[in-house]
């Protein structure tokens, strides 16, 4: 009690008398001459600016509010800075009495941005690396559930290609194909490595940076080879409680339709097939028969294809304070498909963010869970969907009915006697199979940072990415005509689950003195794989209608496998960037990785990238003219390594312990080994070189960048053919054998500016890419693929095939030309192929090349306006020099007993001569070979987005103390498309490596129409 009484009177006492002092002083003395300053901060339209930050130097700061006003305290002449984001700073003396108004002139200036990059972040002046990028808000325009279908035309050297499908594969690839395995880039969200986004909520996304050459991408190192995109996702920020919810809804439908021959056209063409052909007309063909059809005639198309609805609806809660920040968000995302049937896509998401700060140590945890569910569309398991449900829907007869209740599950089928017909009912098929994928994903990750001393920092991180799915299939029986019968119930059942666990150490350090600034990193990481699935098959005539497989009775109708692995990838890290006088600056990067997936002997691979770049715009010696603000010259050089193509255990080889055989007149057991593999195998390598101008004119209103890009792609893990003697199954060795090369030009133009309240900006991005094989592996044989041909010498999966010369007019022609079949059955109106090697005989030698897949030319266009509060936008993107291998219109151009295109119509006649359609022939072996018939134009141009919205002004807004703004749009999708190709969508997945550019009936992307909301309180 007595030291509580000397306490009370020591020091509480005391303290009280000068709080006492002081209110009684006047306000002037109280605050050594400061007084208040009042004011308000506008654009030169007299527009508020909210939350522009008044800082008196060496004083106090302030905010304004939704009026852009503001008061601070300060000393009378006392300067004062004015700054927010997206406007120059200011200047001003704070003097007299009177309110102060400020205008600011927007700012084009974005140098200073920070650019987050492997292990850390970086100026935007100061990059060395080929870094993209990304306007997120441009992106978001691009509505999709996945991030990668996002990027499609939204920066240079990135091409993606996706389709109509509900939570369909979308295909992604930076600068080319790279590998024989896998060429999707490695994402990397908050700094955790992950495969694939499409389960994480591209709302929830604030920036996005893709790194496209090794002297960037080499931090990452094995993983980085197919490059790397790096998503930052919103974190909380200093301030109130803030709420955004952001929804939309739309209308999708597929925007063009094939046209399709109708009943009688479908009959004439059948007839004159059979007729050539020699045989009797089918049944139902023929009007002269009891069957003939003449009271039905679908059009499939008007049947299968419906609209489909997207929605999507997120909100969000952030706030902080200056020692804590957080936030949190959910969002649901629904597409239902533009087919009939109950196939859809439904996403929940959960995404949270929680940084802070106590001392030197600062620290960050997040938190994310992704349930979906995937309705996927029709296929049976012993029935194959030729072409899947795109091209069956299209080569569906017309004379097949849609439903019959005589039929066993209700729905019409074609004959096997009447149609002569392997029809598919594309309505029955995705009605009565039920076919899902369910989802569910959580990623969480925490990290630490400690700063031991000044600049020197060790941080810590640790992540865990787990998912678990079920894949579940069951088909009922039923009768949908000839082929299409299946007697017996089925179901399968796929559970499984995979997760990654990362923990990361770095230690950074940063040194300045004079004009010299380096920034070190090191650092190891050590990351580990697990997946296992077990699955299960019955099939019985019992009813499986419950779905269990209890309800099978026989043990031998039921059947289940499973499958367990691990691997583990360790790594060793490092980078330094060196800047002198913001003139010279050098980066080097460097990895040495080892993966479990290679024997010990060639477990690790190392890595290392190095860019330098020179900022010419801040020389001494020369002066650039006054429109140039910023010029800079940069390259950069390196290796990075990759394995994607490797199974965990692909250098093992796996033995059979029982294989028996005779030893003299007795059985032993013996082994033997099952196939063949290379203990060998190493790391594939990628090396790149690079160089690039970038240049920003007028204040960086106009900002230019144009980069030449060379990539080599050495030990190419690939399958190389074997003997059979060797006894290997597969014939094939999986080993380093092939190369590739992919160079090109890159361009990126932004400009921006403003005539009074009009703001607009033009942002522009093309590039070019070459690819060539350099080595294929073992003698170098080239590989075909459908319609296809991979050789050295030239670029993967060219187009490969037969020329057409024409049509055979009469017996002379025929005679006259090199010879086509041995057994005389080419007759006028057959297709005459070009006898390319000149013996006279048309055989595989006489196949050429048809043209190239890859486009020679890619781009994209965003155009962005506002006026007051009314904004407008166009996305325009497409790629010029592309051919396709169009399968689908060479199955609607066969001439057999499945539906055809109209042009069949013009087919050869004795009397129809003018025409280069060949006569339908069934059973054909000559015209329906691929050649240049099926090969046609994929350049086109899109209007992928058009968006006009309106935002309620703030001032208005601010009246309600509820609403802090709320924008409302009209966004259209897909609206136009110029291009002669003649399927659905010249824009179509096609990730096969050999097979490219060959269209067999992918989903095509709908035209969309929908309404948004952007709230905030």
């Amino acid at each position: 009690m007595k030291l509580i009484s000397i306490l009370l009177h020591r020091s509480v006492l005391p303290i009280l008398a000068c709080a006492l002092f002081l209110l009684s002083q006047p306000a002037s003395a109280r605050q050594d001459g400061k007084k208040k300053f009042r004011g308000t901060v506008t654009t030169q339209e007299n527009e508020p600016v909210i939350g522009a930050t008044v800082t008196v130097k060496g004083g106090a700061g302030t905010m304004t509010d939704v009026s852009g006003n503001f008061t601070i305290e300060a000393e009378e002449g006392a300067a004062a800075i004015i700054s927010s984001i997206g406007f120059e700073n200011k200047a001003l003396v704070l003097k007299g009495d009177g309110p102060v108004a400020v205008k600011l002139d927007k700012s084009y200036r974005n140098l200073n941005d920070v650019i987050v990059v492997g292990y850390g972040s970086v100026k935007k002046k100061d990059l060395t690396g080929s870094v993209a990028l990304v306007n997120v808000a441009d992106a978001k325009k691009n509505v999709s559930y996945d991030v990668a279908k996002m990027l499609q035309g939204q920066a240079a050297g990135i091409s993606v290609h996706g389709s109509g499908e509900p939570g369909g594969y979308v295909q992604i690839k930076i600068r080319g194909t790279t590998t024989f395995g896998p060429n999707s880039p490695l994402f990397v969200i908050d700094g955790v490595p992950v495969d694939a986004p499409y389960d994480f909520s591209p709302n929830d996304i604030e920036s996005i940076q893709v790194l496209k050459d090794a002297s960037a991408a080499a931090i990452y190192g094995s993983r980085a080879a197919t490059g790397v995109i790096i998503i930052t996702t919103r974190k909380g920020k200093q301030g109130p409680v803030r709420v955004n919810f952001n929804s939309y809804v739309g209308v999708q439908e597929v925007a063009k339709k094939i046209p399709l021959a109708n009943r009688q056209q479908y009959q004439q063409i059948v007839s004159a097939a059979e007729t050539n052909a020699g045989l009797s007309l089918a049944p139902a063909n023929d009007p002269t028969n009891p069957s003939y059809v003449s009271n039905i005639n679908t059009d499939w198309q008007d049947e299968v294809l419906k609209k489909g609805l997207i929605q999507d609806h997120n909100v969000s809660l952030s706030g902080g304070t200056e020692n804590i920040s957080y936030n949190a968000s959910l969002g649901y995302f629904n597409q239902t498909g533009t087919q009939v049937g109950p196939q859809r896509y439904d996403r929940y998401t959960f995404n949270s963010n929680l940084q802070g700060k106590k001392g030197r140590f600062s620290y960050g945890i997040k938190a994310a869970y992704t349930q979906s569910h995937k309705g996927n569309y029709g296929a049976t398991n012993g029935h194959a969907v030729f072409g899947g449900v795109v091209t069956s829907m299209l080569t569906a007869i017309p004379t097949m009915p849609v439903y019959d209740a005589s039929r066993l599950g209700g729905y019409g089928g074609s004959d096997q006697v009447k149609n002569r017909a392997i029809s598919a009912n594309v309505v029955g098929i995705n009605n009565l199979v039920n076919d899902y994928s369910d989802r569910n994903r959580f990623l969480g990750n925490a990290w630490g940072e400690l700063e031991i001393l000044k600049n020197l920092k060790y941080r810590v991180n640790a992540s865990f990415d787990r998912t678990d799915y079920e894949n579940s299939h069951f088909e009922p029986r039923f009768d949908m005509g000839y082929y299409y019968l299946n007697t017996q119930y089925y179901m399968y059942l796929q559970n499984g689950r995979s997760n990654t666990q990362l923990l990361e150490h770095t230690l950074s350090y940063q040194l300045q003195k004079g004009k010299h600034k380096v920034d070190l990193l090191g650092g190891m990481t050590y990351q580990e794989f697990r997946d296992q699935w077990m699955s299960a098959s019955a099939q019985d005539t019992t009813d499986l209608n419950f779905h269990t497989f209890a309800a099978v009775a026989r043990a031998n109708a039921k059947g289940v496998t499973s499958w367990k692995g691990t691997a583990a990838l360790y790594s060793m890290l490092g980078r330094i960037n060196y800047n002198f006088d913001d003139r010279y600056l050098l980066t080097a990067n460097f990895r040495r990785d080892g993966s479990s997936k290679f024997a010990p002997a060639n477990r690790y691979g190392n890595f290392v990238g190095f860019a330098a770049a020179w900022n010419i715009s801040n020389e001494k010696f020369f002066q650039l003219p006054s429109f140039i603000s910023s010029l800079k010259l940069r390259g950069g050089y390196g290796v990075l390594g990759n394995q994607a193509a490797l199974g965990y255990y692909d250098y093992q080889s796996y033995i059979n312990n029982a294989t028996n055989y005779l030893f003299g007149d007795q059985l032993a057991v013996g082994s033997t080994t099952v196939s063949v593999t290379d203990p060998t195998l190493k790391w594939e390598s990628t090396t790149t070189s690079n160089v690039a101008l970038d240049m920003g004119l007028f204040k960086e209103k106009l900002s230019f960048t144009v980069e030449y890009y060379n990539r080599l792609s050495k030990d190419i893990i690939t399958a190389i053919p074997i003997p059979y003697s060797v006894g290997s199954y597969p014939q094939t060795l999986t080993t380093n054998a092939a190369s590739l090369r992919n160079r090109g030009v890159e361009f990126t133009l932004n400009y921006r500016d403003h005539i009074g309240e009009l703001n607009y900006s033009i942002n522009a991005n093309a590039y070019t890419l070459k690819n060539k094989v350099e080595k294929l592996g073992g003698s170098n044989n080239p590989v075909y693929g459908a319609g296809s041909k991979t050789e050295v010498g030239r670029e993967v999966g060219e187009l490969f095939g037969y020329v057409t010369e024409g049509i055979f007019q009469n017996a002379d022609d025929i005679a006259k030309h090199a010879t086509q079949d041995q057994s005389g059955c080419i007759k006028p109106g057959d297709i005459k192929y070009k006898d390319i090697n000149g013996d006279g005989v048309i055989t595989d030698a006489d196949r050429a090349y048809l043209g190239s897949s890859i486009p020679k030319f890619y781009y994209g266009l965003n155009v962005s306006a506002s006026y007051k509060n009314f904004d407008l936008s166009f996305f325009w993107q497409g790629n010029m020099g592309s051919k396709v291998n169009n399968g689908v219109y060479s199955a609607l151009m066969s001439g057999q007993y499945g539906n055809a295109h109209i042009d069949e119509l013009n087919y050869w006649t004795p009397s129809n001569t003018n025409t280069n359609v060949p006569r339908p022939l069934i059973n054909d072996i000559n015209n329906g070979r691929f050649s240049d018939r099926f090969v046609q134009s994929g350049s086109y141009v899109k209007l992928q987005n058009a968006q006009i919205g309106y935002t309620i002004p703030e001032s208005t807004l601010g009246k309600t103390h509820v609403f802090r703004s709320l924008r409302v749009y009209l966004s259209g999708l897909n609206l136009v498309t110029i291009s002669k190709y003649k399927g659905y969508d010249p824009d179509f997945i096609s990730d096969g490596l050999f097979n490219r550019g060959f269209d067999y009936g992918s989903f095509p992307n709908p035209r969309t129409v929908m309404f948004g909301l952007q709230l905030g309180l």
